[in-house]
């Protein structure tokens, strides 16, 4: 896939995603600063996996307010 580069000064870019609802503005963050990662998971990452199930069995996490 070819690639362009465009120079927009920071000024414009800023006007422009002050006018996108909070839906568009979402969806932008998503596609410019998410990467999805579909390798396996590491022996490490599945025993975090497994420790972290372990306590909200145990109830031993701790309850984060949400909408704050």
């Amino acid at each position: 896939m070819k690639t362009k580069n465009v120079s927009i000064p920071i000024d414009i870019i800023i006007e422009m995603l002050k006018k996108l609802n909070e839906e568009e503005k979402q969806e932008i963050f998503e596609k410019v600063f998410l990467e999805e990662d579909t390798s396996p998971l590491t022996i490490e990452e599945k025993q975090e996996i497994e420790r972290s199930e372990q306590e909200l069995k145990n109830k031993e996490t701790i309850s984060w307010p949400f909408g704050t």
